[in-house]
């Protein structure tokens, strides 16, 4: 599992750290003052960063979403 954070959409308004359980140990903020994750190790992957980001800025990639994408681009081949 991870976490993407498309930094175009984010506009560094910092919910998604708030609203977070572990937020201080999973999120920071970047140089351009954006959301940006330091370490999945402590994610109880309860998806509310990605509930809360009014920009839909974060996506939550399980593992078995990445091997369905990957399965539908070989078979596109």
């Amino acid at each position: 599992m991870r976490i993407e954070v498309d930094q175009e959409k984010c506009t560094g308004c910092g919910n998604c750290m708030e609203i977070c359980p572990k937020g201080y140990r999973i999120w920071e903020k970047n140089t351009a003052g954006k959301a940006e994750v330091k370490d999945l190790t402590f994610c109880h992957v309860c998806t509310l960063c990605a509930s809360e980001c009014r920009a839909d800025a974060i996506k939550i990639v399980r593992d078995a979403d990445e091997k369905k994408e990957k399965e539908l681009k070989q078979e596109n081949l």
